[in-house]
């Protein structure tokens, strides 16, 4: 692969952090002084990328080209450190050891504006969020059977697509072993880059990343089969798993773009932000709005660049935030969401709408005892959408394979319209659990069996809702039936044989969500109890 000249360059800035820095995020007036040119896109993008973009007819315009390499040295001259940039906002993310420099910084010619990120100083007073750091048959594809089985993904694979030419870039924080795994075809590793830090630690960093892409990479038949195990992948690391900081955001977005000038064809992360060590900096749920927090900003660029991105829902239903996190509230991405064995919403999985009501999360894979390989080689069943994300990622890039001539928004559009509740999609589950083989069915002209309609009929009584158990797909006898509020929290839960009814009359007035489910199948129903 040529080099791609210009972001080098950019990507030489030590980020490594220092205790007692405060942190800026600088916006620029323009792109005066870019090292590159329009007409020399080669000097930015990869020639994939390129292509890419000729493919889906996206131009490539002024927000591709890098910020002026003249303006960063002058901001190293006034005592700033970099620590990021992105290309498509306009910004620099700076340290300064001196905070009383940022008034002479915000008066330079070329910045049109700054706000303060804080300082990352990790305090005994610390608490470490759970969205990151996670709870913790006889087939060829040994212990990750259920995760694949769930999605079809086995028959997406012997059809042939099993994500043969494809790239996936991983964004994470931290990726221990993966250079020494021996689960892991270290011929499937295309490349690797840390944006916090100086080199990417094999040795001594995080395990999260390289659980995320054991769900993938790993292709040992009989006993662990990824969900892309032919495909390759670039290892990005943006997060700082010791600490929780705003500039964290403006590094997954220089990952993202670093990810888009390679030409990846699918972007996972099972990152997100809510919270912050430092709570001034916290969103809030009306921020959820797909454009107003930096990172949201930054992958709904992404978005319009045309790049395939699937993130995690993020696992706060079960503390006080209870929401998504961003950037999960962007349009165009695909939100992943976590169900259990039975089909049933993860008590963590982050909960929609969005602010702007939206439907998030899209979709949901299976993220309770989600099968995954540690940095020694050993299965670790582990809890969260961090898991469940990588899940539909790498099925996501085997669908592409299989219609390369779709765009990202055209394949989002066919994982949805192939989930369990499409028509009933709720703030739980989304569209719900994807059938990869019937979205490749459905994109390549084949024609898609009908998923057996709902069991449920409603009807309502002087206001109460009553609920009756009809029409059950063949050889099943019952189903199981869970009723949730809006904040996803299970009210009842009831066994169900044909012809059964359920007359709801202990529920306060107010809006809920049924959830059904039989040994195959899914459905959800709103009701409302008047």
């Amino acid at each position: 692969m040529k080099p791609v000249v210009c972001l080098l360059l950019l990507l030489l800035f030590p980020t490594v952090l220092v205790a007692g820095e405060q942190q800026y995020r600088i916006w620029l007036v323009d792109k005066t002084g870019s090292p590159c040119s329009l007409e020399n896109p080669t000097d930015f993008l990869s020639p994939r990328a390129i292509a890419q973009r000729e493919n889906e007819n996206i131009p490539i315009d002024s927000t591709d080209l890098p910020v002026s390499t003249e303006w960063l040295k002058q901001l190293s001259e006034s005592g700033a450190r970099i620590l990021a940039t992105s290309k498509w906002l306009n910004t620099v993310t700076i340290a300064l050891t001196d905070a009383s420099q940022i008034s002479a910084i915000g008066n330079l010619p070329f910045v049109k504006g700054y706000e303060a990120l804080g300082s990352p100083v990790l305090t005994s007073l610390s608490v470490r969020s759970q969205k990151k750091q996670q709870i913790e048959d006889d087939t060829p594809y040994g212990d990750a059977t259920l995760q694949i089985a769930l999605h079809n993904g086995d028959k997406l694979h012997q059809a042939g697509f099993s994500g043969q030419g494809m790239t996936i870039a991983v964004i994470d924080g931290g990726f221990l072993h993966a250079d020494r795994n021996p689960r892991f075809d270290q011929n499937h590793i295309a490349g690797w880059h840390d944006f916090v830090d100086d080199q990417i630690d094999f040795e001594h960093g995080d395990t999260h990343g390289s659980s995320v892409l054991s769900t993938m990479l790993v292709n040992d038949s009989n006993t662990f089969i990824g969900t892309a195990p032919k495909a390759s992948y670039w290892l990005l690391r943006s997060e700082d798993t010791a600490m929780e900081y705003p500039a964290e955001e403006d590094f997954w977005v220089a990952a993202l773009e670093y990810a888009d000038s390679l030409g990846v064809d699918v972007i996972t992360s099972s990152l997100g932000y809510s919270q912050f060590d430092n709570p001034q900096f916290d969103h809030s749920w009306e921020q959820l709005d797909g454009k107003t927090a930096f990172i949201s900003r930054g992958a709904a660029m992404g978005v319009k660049k045309g790049l395939l991105i699937i993130v995690s829902a993020g696992n706060e239903r079960a503390g006080s935030w209870k929401k998504i996190t961003v950037p999960a509230d962007v349009d165009g991405l695909l939100t992943v969401g976590a169900v259990d064995a039975q089909c049933k919403p993860a008590y963590f999985s982050g909960c929609g709408f969005t602010s702007d009501d939206r439907i998030k999360p899209d979709v949901a894979g299976l993220g309770v005892s989600a099968a995954t390989i540690d940095p020694n080689g050993g299965l670790l069943p582990k809890n969260g959408t961090s898991f469940s994300t990588p899940i539909i990622a790498g099925l996501t890039a085997c669908l592409r394979q299989a219609l390369p001539d779709l765009p990202a928004r055209e394949i989002i559009d066919l994982i949805r319209q192939n989930s369990s509740q499409y028509l009933t999609p709720d703030s739980l589950m989304g569209y719900g659990i994807p059938d990869f083989y019937a979205a490749y069915r459905q994109g390549s002209g084949i024609e898609t069996p009908q998923t057996p309609g709902s069991p449920l009929r409603l009807a309502y009584r002087q206001g109460i809702p009553i609920v009756t158990v009809a029409g059950l797909p063949a050889n099943e006898g019952e189903i199981m039936l869970d009723i949730y509020n809006l904040e996803g929290t299970i009210i009842r839960e009831y066994r169900l044989g044909e012809g059964s009814e359920v007359v709801l009359h202990e529920l306060s007035k107010g809006i809920y969500l049924l959830s059904a489910r039989s040994k195959t199948h899914c459905w959800t129903k709103k009701i409302k109890r008047l």
